[in-house]
């Protein structure tokens, strides 16, 4: 179990790893200098969220960037923490974490107008949600019962079930294309792991059994492969794993640490953030490639990203 504040605050640190889709306007905010969006993204469709620190601000607020437009648009300025937006064209939806309440809770803002409600009110942390495509549910981590588990909230009726209940970490859920399973992060083996389920919590698989610390798994919009981030060395760098023969590939070498993964819809990107100290960027890394390209570079620090049309 982590009791330990501090354990805990790393972990989550560590683990933090969607996208505006038919809204016929832009969000009335002003756009953010720092999108420098290049070739071969810049003109491209699709919008990424993330949550990120701007300038000398000390606390994270949720953004989106146009890659037609080359603009950045800030959602959200509370003074708190607002970290790991997920995003669905299914009502235009997007959650995020934030502990606007001295917890972190989970809220749910409808764009482009920009309203915003509560999901969670418990006293633990509940962080890293994800909403499925359909928008009708949403998972996240809970750590309310001393270690963190897997929670899934039914948007219509605002019940929640827990599909983990073993006495180790279980965090980074994520959604598969058609709804039907989640894949996750768990340490019930001794390392952190990559694991999946029935979205019912039933028929868990193993994914992944290395010595390391594998984390941030994304489903690709084909569902046959995770795009995930692994610590084999001083850094944690992007990998492939195809979930059919089970091969994993290797994607970045970089001397920073990478993280936040996320797939472009059409499959042929994997977008994630690069970080140095205080030099941090958005990249994206082309499949068919192996190049990676700048997205932009405008913040000081990232927590969590996703792209859709």
């Amino acid at each position: 179990m982590l009791n330990n504040p501090i354990s805990k605050i790393l972990l989550m640190g560590m683990l933090a790893a969607a996208v505006l889709s038919g809204c016929s306007t832009e969000p009335e905010s002003q756009p953010d200098a720092g999108a420098q969006v290049t070739e071969p993204l810049k003109g491209g469709s699709g919008k990424l969220f993330f949550a990120a620190r701007a300038g000398s601000k000390s606390q994270f607020d949720v953004y989106f960037l146009n890659l037609e437009t080359g603009k950045s648009y800030q959602l959200s300025d509370n003074g708190e923490a607002d970290i790991s937006p997920d995003f669905t064209s299914a009502g235009n939806l997007l959650v995020f974490s934030t502990n606007r309440g001295g917890s972190y809770d989970i809220f749910r803002m409808v764009l482009p107008d920009g309203g915003v409600d509560q999901l969670t009110t418990a006293s633990s942390d509940e962080t890293e949600p994800r909403i499925s495509q359909d928008g009708k549910y949403v998972a996240y981590q809970s750590d309310g019962s001393g270690d963190y588990d897997i929670w899934v909230m039914n948007l219509s009726d605002g019940s929640t079930d827990t599909l983990t209940t073993e006495d180790t970490q279980e965090t980074q859920p994520g959604w598969s294309p058609d709804g039907s399973r989640l894949v996750y992060v768990s340490n019930r083996d001794g390392d952190f792991e990559l694991f999946s389920m029935a979205a019912d919590g039933t028929d868990v698989r193993q994914l992944t059994e290395n010595e390391v610390y594998d984390a941030a798994p994304v489903w690709s919009p084909d569902g046959g492969r995770l795009a995930f981030i692994s610590k084999r060395d001083l850094h944690f760098q992007l990998f492939l794993l195809d979930l059919q023969s089970g091969e994993e590939r290797q994607l970045t070498d970089s001397a920073t640490t990478i993280h936040s993964p996320a797939w472009s819809p059409d499959g042929k990107f994997i977008a994630y953030v690069s970080e140095s100290g205080k030099n941090c960027q958005l990249n994206a890394y082309e499949l068919a490639t192996g190049k990676s390209y700048l997205v932009t570079s405008g913040f000081s620090k990232y927590s969590g990203l996703s792209w859709e049309d």
